[in-house]
This record gives structure tokens, sequence and C-alpha cells, in this order.
């Protein structure tokens, strides 16, 4: 018989295998999104991986605050420099790519 006390103790795995299942999904779109992006710049995603680096409060075209998840990847537009770049994500969307190279390149979506 489970007691209120179990389920209290219960609640916070629940929440936490609940974000953590929703932060790896985010995570996987941010990835196949620089992927692509790269893929259509003739560009590559180097180590085929992102790092998360912030949450950033983002606006839209009403003003509307919404947080948002930044994240990190290294790209190299010849093969041989390493450059940085990074994936802004609201929800499951993406809103833009932003690389850094000889000119600032900022995408949105």
């Amino acid at each position: 018989m489970l007691t209120l006390l179990d389920i209290v103790l219960f609640i916070p795995f629940i929440l936490a295998a609940a974000y953590w299942w929703r932060t790896s999904e985010q995570k996987a779109i941010a990835v196949n999104g620089a992927r692509n992006y790269c893929k259509q710049r003739n560009m590559q995603l180097l180590d085929d991986s992102l790092v998360f680096n912030k949450f950033r409060f983002e606006r839209n075209i009403h003003q509307q605050r919404f947080l948002c998840r930044v994240y990190d990847f290294d790209y190299s537009p010849d093969g041989r420099d390493r450059r940085s770049g990074e994936i802004v994500l609201r929800g499951n969307s993406i809103l833009r790519v932003i690389l850094q190279s000889d000119v600032l390149e900022i995408t949105q979506y």
C-alpha cells in the first residue's frame, strides 16, 4: 500500500525523469538542426555534438519573451579550421543559428 509519504518522495524522481526526457529530445533536435545547417552550406559539424551553454530570454516579432536554450557547436568550413557556432531553440523549434567566422552569419527560422 502506498502512503502519502511514498508518493511525495516519488514525485521528485518523476519530475527529474521528465526533465531529462525533454532535455534529451531538445538536444537531438538541435544536433540534427546543426548537422543539416552545416550540410546545406558544405561545412562539417565537428565532433557531431553540441554542448548546452545557457538559458536565455528571446523576443518574437510581437515582443513577447520566451525562455530558450542555447547550444554551442564547432564546425569547419574547409576541414582544417575549427570555428564555433550556436543554435537557439524555443521548445522543439529552432529559432536561429549563429556562426562565428570572418563575417558574423545569423540565420533566422
